[in-house]
This record gives C-alpha cells, structure tokens and sequence, in this order.
C-alpha cells in the first residue's frame, strides 16, 4: 500500500515507556467496535444517552489513537536497528498508516455531527460506511503490526540476544583477524630473517675458500721462482765452467 506521505503536527516525548504500544493497541482496535455496537443498539432504542455515549467514546477514540501512534513511534525506534531490510519497509509502512488512522478518527465524528444535523437517509448512510471503514482499517493496521512482531521479530526480546550475539561475535572475529595478521607478519618477518643469515652464511662460506686459494696461489708462485732461481743459476755455472 504506497500512501502519499503525511505527518501528524505533533512532537513525540523522549520519555515515554517501551512496550506500551501493544496496551495502547488493544484498546485502539476495540474502541471502534464498541462504538458500533452502541449504534446499533441505538437504531432499536433511539435513546439519546447512546448517542452522548458515541460522542464521548469518539473523543476517547481519537486519543487512543495518538497513545497508539506514539508509543508505536517509540517502540518503532527501539526496533529499527534490529529489523531486515523488508521489517524496515514494513515497520515504516506501518508508521504511515497509524498517521492516517490518527486522522481517520476526526472523519466519522464529523459525519456524526453532520447527519445530527441533516437527518437524512444518506448522512446516516455515510456515517454508517465511515464508521464501518475505520474498523476495517484498524483490524488491518493490528494484522500488520502482528507481521512486524511474528514475521520480523520487532521488539522480542530474544532478537535482541541474538543481535548482541551476533555484535560480539563479530567483535571476535575482528580480533581473531588481527591475530592472523600479525602472525602473517611476523612469519614473514622470521623468514627474511632467516633468509638473510643463510646469505651471510653462504658469503662466509664462499669467502674462506677464496683466501685459502689465494694463499696456495701464493706458495705456488714462490716455489716456482725458486725453481727459476735455481735453473739460472744452474746455467750460469755450467757457462763458467765451458768457458775455463
């Protein structure tokens, strides 16, 4: 049901007691029936205390209904940040209709007062329709607001426990996350770590060798001049001796 969107010109208090709107309710959906019943009554015995009856329960009627709304709005608000997306639609189509039901009360008392005045067949009729209109729509507004209850879990209590459930396991696994992630990090840390000793391993083990070598290379070349050194002087002698 898409409603053009309406307001009532009215500020809800910040103090009003959760879970008062099912109280409220009740007596919003019984209040047009009993208003019904005495009309009834009324076209059998025409006494006019019925009819002073009707006008009162109308007044009451009315703030039955602003009771209704706001401790609906109320409620509404606890209830919101739990909802689906479909109970947020839903809870929001509700709060419409409850703004409509609010108003829709003011239309049978004018036609009641109307027809007080023109008594004629058709302002009877018309009180009758707007009457019989406004229960309807109540009965339909209390089988919503049960759908918000049963089907989307507004204002239960246990929704409430599995959404704190839910916050803190959440929060745990935020921490769990972390957990992990420093762990990853300090694996990564231990890793280079380690790779960077077995470099430094690697170059001590690769330098060794090399200086050893150098040093063989050395003795090398010293024993080999010393056997040129030798065989020169070897030659030197044996030219001296041919030349005697």
């Amino acid at each position: 049901m898409n409603l053009p969107e309406i307001t009532l010109p009215i500020i809800i208090p910040d103090g009003i007691t959760l879970l008062l709107h099912p109280v409220a309710v009740h007596f919003a959906v019984v209040l047009p029936l009993v208003i019904l019943i005495l009309e009834l009554i009324n076209l059998l015995t025409k006494r006019k205390a019925l009819s002073v009856s009707v006008y009162i329960l109308f007044v009451l009627l009315t703030g039955v209904f602003l009771a209704a709304y706001a401790t609906g709005v109320t409620d509404g608000k606890e209830a919101g940040p739990l909802l689906s997306d479909d109970g947020v639609s839903a809870l929001k189509a509700h709060k419409l209709l409850g703004v409509y039901l609010v108003y829709s009360t003011l239309l049978p008392l004018a036609l009641k007062v109307l027809s007080l005045f023109v008594k004629k067949g058709w302002s009877r009729a018309l009180y009758s329709a707007a009457l019989v209109g406004l229960i309807a729509l109540t009965l339909f507004q209390a089988k919503k607001g049960g759908e918000l209850v049963y089907t989307y879990g507004a204002n239960v209590a246990s929704q409430q426990q599995l959404e704190d459930k839910v916050e803190e396991l959440e929060s745990e696994l935020e921490e769990c996350k972390t957990l992990v992630v420093a762990s990853v990090e300090n694996n990564v840390t231990t890793e280079d770590t380690n790779a960077t000793l077995r470099d430094s391993n690697t170059t001590v083990v690769i330098t060794a060798p090399a200086e050893n070598n150098v040093s063989k290379v050395e003795s090398v070349d010293v024993n080999v001049s010393s056997v040129v050194k030798k065989e020169l002087n070897a030659t030197k002698k044996s030219e001296v001796n041919s030349s005697k």
